[in-house]
This record gives C-alpha cells, structure tokens and sequence, in this order.
C-alpha cells in the first residue's frame, strides 16, 4: 500500500503536542511498512483489507455520560467483587472513574506524561515491519497506563485490566498498557475484552507491553468475550531478565475477525514463560494466533501449549515460533498445538516452528488436528446422555485441559464458566 493509507488519510494525529513528533513519526514507519496484505508469510492466513476499508474512527471523541453508566453497569455484571483491583477503559482510554483504589502497591501513570521515558524504554520493541498494528497505536492510541510495580512488591490479589467497547458504530479502539516489573516483584493481571452492545461493530486494537526486572513474576490471563460483529487485534511484547518468570495465557471466545500477536524475549540467564491459549470459533468467526518466543540468553526455559476448538464453518490459525539464538546453550523449549473439529467445514491452518542456532538443547514441536472419538460418543449416548450433551462433555474437557493452567482459582472459575457458556452454541449438532 502506498504512503497514503486510506485507513489513515486525513486523520489528524491526536495527544499532546510533546508526542506529536512520535505520533507522526509512527504513522510514517506505517506507511513505509505498508499494511499487512496477505502477500506476506506473517498474514498469509489473515486478511485485514477489510479493516482498512471498513472506515473506522481512528481518533473517537471521548465517551459520553451514557456510555459511562452503561459501562459502570456492565462492570457489576462481571461481579468483580468489590475488594477486586480494577482498571476500567472505555473506547480504549483509561477512564479513571471505573477504577478501584484498591490496587494497592501499584503506581500507575499516563503514559503520554512519561512519553521521554517510554520512548528510551519501549518504542523499538515493536517495529512497523513486524508490528504494522502496534504503530497505528503509537500514532493514534490515546489515554494510555503506564503500571509500575515497585521492586520486591507482593500484589496479593489479581489485578483486574477491563476493557470496555461502547455501542457506537465503527469505533478503533486503540488501548496500550506498559507494565514495568522491578526486581523480585510479583503481580497477576487480568485483561478482560467485553462491550456493552451485543451488536457492537467495532475494532479493538490492542497493545501492553511488559518489562521484568531480574527475579520477577508476571501472569497475564486475557478473557476475549466480544460481541460477534468486532474486530480484535493484539500485540503482547514481553522482555525478561535473569531469573524473571511470565506465564501468559489467551482465551478467546468472542469476535468475528481475531489476531494475535505475542513475542516474548528471554533476555536474561534462568528466565522462563509458559504460553498457553485457547480459541473457540464458530460460524463467521475467524481466530488467528501468531507467537514468537526467543530465547536470547543461555539456560532459559519455554512451555508453550495451545488448542482450538472449531465449529461449523469457523476458521482457527495458529503459527508459533520458537528462536534459539546464537551461542544460547542449555535450553529447553515445548511447544503444541492440538485441534479438534466439530463440523464438516471447520477449518484450521497450523503451523508449529522451530529455528535453532546452538547445539546444547532439548526442543519438540508438534500440532494435532482431528475430531470427536465415535466410541467415545457411543459410550456417552448408551449412558443416556443426548447428541449434544455428550459433545458438550468432551469438548469441555478438550478445553479445560487448557483453562486449568490459570493459577489463580477465582479467575480460572470464571474462565471455565464463559468457556462452558460459549461451547454450549458451538457443539449443536
């Protein structure tokens, strides 16, 4: 696509003026990159033309007193309860009146007020190149957080990141959350992916980027559950030094068109991630997970597990990536991707990878893709279970084998509950 990006032509770049030579610069790398077309291996099974073309509103005016209440209404229908930690954005600003003041030991800034220290700290993570989707955040994504958690900090309880879509039309939702771990600190999020609209017509487009000091603990569980008519787009860049830890971990229910991106770095000796996702697409839907994970330093350990769950004329992709690079030794590095497909026109493309550069390692990669076990069916129905009840049951256990890595039990309950909720209209016969 030529410099001048219909998605982007005669918008006018939003934010203070201090961050408006970044923004420009952003939207300029974009259109030097050109946007993501099919004709490049990384979106071959992704077509986001229709994104570009769609008209969204890059820039929206902030939400009204209505979309307030209805988005503080949808907040108590999550039943967070009321001692959760909770930040609140809507239409991808952070609005500060749905938070909690009970995130203690965090301290949380614009990240357009620190924009010196986040361009020195986290800019070039995510080039135009790889990152088309991250820059158009750069250029137009507004009211940002920038979460600290100070060194040797214990955050108890999960820390709950609620992103609320509004029922306007044609709305780009550009969130971006920086999360700075200092050493020996420990902290679990929650990012929840909702709208207050069941016929929302939207995009989401996504970033949050994470830095661990030497030691730290990160776990990021994201729940997906938007309306079926948005569009959903993520970037998760992570960077770990010695002897950090993050485990990360991706349920996608909801959407019509859905890409995820996530790299993770290994940067420092002892660090270790486990990676695990699960999408569930049905009819219309169409789920893409695209991973990289580098080890960038010797003696680091990845887990990576993912599974689909295709329905009826549902379409899953899965390219994961695992980088040893030069002289990195003493590794050791999992990664599967495992499918199972409910309808004779379900579909899944995946592509498990590994690109290796030293000798001293132990890595395996493997995908499966099948469909119910008949016997195990036939074994249901003698029991007296029903068509559907009985592919319920399997496909829940398919599904839970992923949903019960979440280590927290409150989190990992609901998880299971919007998981069962979905797979009740995907496994009808």
């Amino acid at each position: 696509m030529s410099a001048a990006l219909p998605l982007t032509a005669g918008v006018a770049i939003p934010g203070p003026e201090a961050t408006r030579a970044a923004r420009a610069g952003a939207l300029a790398d974009l259109a030097a990159a050109g946007w993501p077309t099919r004709r490049r291996e990384r979106w071959r099974y992704t077509d986001l033309e229709p994104l570009a073309a769609a008209g969204f509103d890059l820039t929206p005016p902030p939400a009204d007193a209505a979309t307030m209440r209805s988005a503080s209404n949808l907040l108590e229908d999550l039943d967070l309860g009321d001692a959760a930690s909770r930040l609140g954005f809507v239409d991808g600003a952070h609005a500060a009146e749905l938070g909690s003041s009970a995130a203690a030991g965090l301290e949380i800034s614009d990240i357009e007020a620190r924009w010196p220290e986040y361009a020195a700290s986290f800019a070039s993570a995510l080039p135009a190149a790889d990152y088309p989707l991250a820059t158009l955040n750069t250029a137009f994504g507004r009211r940002g957080l920038w979460i600290r958690v100070p060194a040797g900090t214990d955050v108890a309880s999960p820390v709950h990141l609620v992103m609320i879509g509004s029922a306007r039309a044609r709305v780009a939702a550009q969130p971006r959350i920086v999360i700075d771990v200092e050493r020996d600190a420990r902290v679990t999020f929650v990012q929840h992916f909702i709208e207050c609209g069941a016929e929302a017509e939207s995009w989401t487009n996504a970033v949050t980027q994470i830095k661990q000091a030497a030691g730290s603990r990160v776990e990021l569980y994201r729940l997906q559950r938007h309306a079926r008519g948005v569009a959903h787009t993520s970037v998760l860049a992570a960077d770990l030094a010695d002897g950090a830890e993050l485990t990360a971990g991706y349920i996608d229910l909801g959407g019509r068109l859905v890409r995820n991106d996530v790299s993770i770095v290994l940067g420092g000796p002892g660090a270790r991630t486990e990676l695990f996702g699960l999408l569930l697409a049905g009819a219309g839907q169409h789920v893409d997970d695209h991973t990289i994970i580098r080890h960038a330093a010797g003696s680091t350990v990845s887990r990576e597990v993912f599974r689909g769950i295709i329905g009826e004329r549902g379409r899953g992709v899965f390219n994961g990536k695992v980088v040893v690079e030069h002289g990195c030794q003493r590794i050791d590095a999992s990664q599967s991707n495992d499918n199972l497909l409910l309808g004779e026109h379900a579909e899944i493309d995946t592509k498990p990878e590994l690109e290796i550069y030293a000798d001293d390692v132990k890595c395996s990669h493997g995908s499966t893709v099948g469909e119910l076990d008949p016997e195990q069916l036939f074994y249901l129905r003698a029991r007296g279970l029903d068509p559907a009840g009985a592919r319920r049951i399997l496909t829940e256990a398919f599904a839970a084998t992923v949903v019960e890595r979440i280590a927290d039990s409150g989190v990992r309950a609901r998880a299971l509950s919007a998981v069962r909720a979905r797979l009740g209209a995907l496994t009808e016969p």
